[in-house]
């Protein structure tokens, strides 16, 4: 299953590709959300361009699983959240792979996001695949997952534009 959006930012491109890629930015975040048990996993320049990772332990609730996929869910686990960030050859443009791993549930959610705009304005493509190895119930893990997805990136809009807003 895929999940394409843009949102757009009333800040630079490059401003804002500053903004995604500084420590201080997830810091916030996280503070904003009284979330204070989540560690950098990575936080520096690679061979292949800059890496981020943000782990979190996270408690699953499965009431609400079917039963049939249960037994894939544990009830916790460590959320990794990464990015790398690529260089490209286009002025204005910045690109990232990201994929995000829950512990060992048997899912695979990754995707790009693309940063284009000029120095007033930009806009943040971003597309999600969502995928599972396991037959037959796998289908249904990603079923359950996908709105969990939409949910995850309009909070993320809201929560990076009100830092836009805030701190530039």
């Amino acid at each position: 299953m895929k999940v394409m959006v843009d949102r757009q930012y009333p800040v630079g491109v490059d401003r804002l590709y500053e903004i995604l890629t500084s420590k201080t930015f997830y810091e916030t975040r996280y503070e904003w959300g009284k979330v204070d048990n989540y560690r950098f996993g990575a936080f520096e320049d690679t061979p292949r361009g800059k890496l981020i990772q943000l782990i979190q332990p996270i408690e699953i609730r499965t009431d609400k699983v079917p039963s049939m996929a249960r037994r894939f869910l544990p009830e916790s686990a460590d959320l990794l959240t990464e990015f790398l960030w690529t260089p490209t050859s286009q002025v204005g443009r910045y690109q990232a792979e990201y994929r995000f791993e829950l512990g060992s549930v048997p899912m695979k959610i990754c995707g790009v996001m693309v940063l284009t705009g000029d120095d007033k304005a930009s806009v943040q493509h971003t597309e999600v695949e969502i995928s599972s190895s396991v037959p037959l119930v796998g289908k249904k893990l990603v079923s359950l997952v996908a709105p969990k997805i939409d949910d995850a990136l309009a909070g993320d809009y809201r929560h990076t534009l009100r830092y836009v807003e805030t701190f530039t």
